[in-house]
């Protein structure tokens, strides 16, 4: 994947599409449409900003086998446009692709890309905070991308060993048009007059 013939990037923010599109789903109630979705031009931006640059953003796909379906195409060219790559990857049925994929990606920039920073589009603490521990206790930035209400509990607990939460609405703001979260609010930044 990080092949010895090309320049070393300063972060990596690998991208597991089909989880982000789950927790959109949850937030919308249906199928998220085009103007629901991440903007991924704008996911690029925000991360050049908010990583030490070069980034390189790395979208992980399921192709769900050795031929590319036509439906995929247009996404994979509209992600190569906006400035991402992409990781296509097929696998058993009995596999989860993306995660395997997404962890090979985070092992390999962990032993051959020491003190780069990484980023993860994902909400899945599960399959992913362990991966992610050894490069907190290097001391590394990492950063976790996604709708704070729907991010794991196991990423929330390395919050403390200096993992960020990074929301990619009010933070990164990657959307079109507002979503209708149902977010809590902070009692000390209550807006008690939004009631009246």
């Amino acid at each position: 994947m990080l092949t010895a013939g090309r320049p070393a990037a300063a972060s990596y923010v690998l991208i597991d599409a089909e989880n982000i599109d789950w927790a959109v789903s949850n937030v919308v109630g249906r199928k998220p449409e085009s103007q629901d979705r991440v903007q991924f031009d704008r996911l690029v931006a925000f991360c050049e900003t908010y990583f030490p640059a070069p980034v390189r953003c790395v979208v992980v796909l399921n192709a769900r086998g050795e031929q590319l379906p036509d439906v995929m195409i247009g996404f994979i060219r509209a992600l190569k446009s906006a400035g991402c790559e992409v990781a296509l990857l097929y696998g058993r049925p009995d596999q989860k692709v993306v995660d395997l994929g997404i962890l090979k990606l985070l092992e390999t920039i962990r032993t051959q890309r020491p003190k780069a920073a990484v980023g993860l589009a994902s909400h899945d603490g599960g399959d992913f905070a362990e991966a992610l521990k050894p490069m907190l206790e290097e001391k590394r930035q990492v950063a976790v991308l996604g709708l704070r209400e729907y991010v794991s509990q196991r990423f929330r607990d390395l919050v403390p060993a200096g993992l960020k939460i990074v929301d990619l609405e009010l933070n990164a703001k990657v959307f079109q048009r507002p979503l209708p979260r149902l977010l809590p609010v902070n009692v000390d930044e209550f807006d008690a007059s939004l009631f009246l």
